[in-house]
């Protein structure tokens, strides 16, 4: 065999096997990306938010559940509804002792009947603060009035109160939990509330039961029942012998089986009124706040149909007035 021939067999084989090699080498680097690739990928856990939404969602006959909780000076207000989805919440807080600006929020029901929120309380406010989840189809969109009704009529169940502005009578949902602030923290759940109307409700021969009055180092807690019309306006006030006072009040609407709850401020709370021992309570319900179309008929334009114990005559306006003596 000729050398030329040798070097020509020889460099055939080296290029050969050179190839194979070559061929290996990106076959086995492209099996490992591909082995990289795949351990990489995770699976996608999907969630189908409209399965895990009540039963009953939609239902005319609305439910809420949950709680709202504060940690320092941060509320959180969090819960589930039957609403349908999208329906608007107004979330609002006040405080007992001072009026608070701002601290509200608009927040949406999710898929699932869900929703959630924060409020902060401002830095100076102190005592007491409340906070009220509203539902009112009256201002929320049109689908959400298409369901419920233009004024929220179709709505029912213990949550939904009446809501009256001059002649224009709406339903809403509403209800309050009262959050102390003197605790590092505290929560309050949301509860179904019972209504037992008396037989006498609404009638104008007006009725105040004794309420039950209870008292802690800043407050009285004032609940009573009376067969007042629901959304009536009724105030609380405090009637201290040789002093003119202000802010020591409350103001709250009449439920919807005539009870009320009223808070307010003892008057140690104040420093000049720090060694009160013996004041008054005042209930009063004027006709001035009450101008519904629901009040004036029963009641009159100027409190003339108030009939029975409590009524007074103020320049020739009717008014109703208890008094509760009050000893520390």
């Amino acid at each position: 065999m000729s050398k030329l021939k040798f070097l020509l067999i020889t460099t055939s084989i080296v290029m050969i096997v050179s190839g194979c090699s070559g061929n290996e080498s990106t076959s086995s680097k492209k099996e490992n990306q591909k082995q990289e690739s795949n351990s990489e990928k995770e699976s996608v856990k999907m969630t189908d938010e409209k399965a895990k939404a009540p039963k009953d969602q939609g239902d005319y006959e609305v439910w809420f559940e949950g709680e709202a909780e504060r940690k320092g000076k941060l509320i959180t207000v969090k819960g589930q509804t039957n609403l349908i989805p999208n329906s608007n919440l107004l979330v609002t807080m006040d405080s007992v002792e001072d009026t608070l600006i701002g601290g509200s929020d608009r927040v949406q029901v999710s898929e699932d009947g869900t929703f959630e929120t924060d409020l902060k309380i401002p830095k100076s406010s102190e005592g007491l603060i409340e906070v009220k989840i509203k539902f009112d189809p009256y201002s929320d969109n049109q689908p959400i009035k298409d369901h419920y009704g233009e004024n929220g009529e179709k709505l029912k169940g213990p949550f939904v109160r009446l809501q009256e502005e001059s002649d224009m009578q709406q339903n809403i949902t509403l209800l309050t939990l009262g959050l102390p602030q003197e605790e590092s923290n505290a929560s309050a759940k949301i509860k179904k509330p019972e209504w037992n109307k008396p037989e006498d409700y609404g009638a104008p021969t007006v009725r105040l039961d004794e309420p039950d009055i209870q008292k802690d180092d800043k407050y009285l807690y004032i609940e009573g029942k009376s067969n007042l019309l629901e959304g009536t306006r009724l105030k609380g006030s405090l009637d201290i012998p040789d002093y003119i006072v202000s802010g020591l009040s409350d103001v709250t609407d009449v439920n919807p089986d005539g009870s009320y709850k009223l808070i307010i401020e003892k008057p140690s709370s104040m420093n000049k009124l720090k060694d009160v021992k013996e004041y008054e309570v005042v209930l009063s319900v004027s006709p001035v706040d009450n101008q519904s179309k629901s009040n004036l008929d029963v009641y009159g334009i100027n409190g003339e149909k108030f009939m029975g114990d409590y009524v007074v005559d103020q320049n020739g306006v009717k008014e109703i007035e208890k008094k509760l003596s009050i000893s520390e």
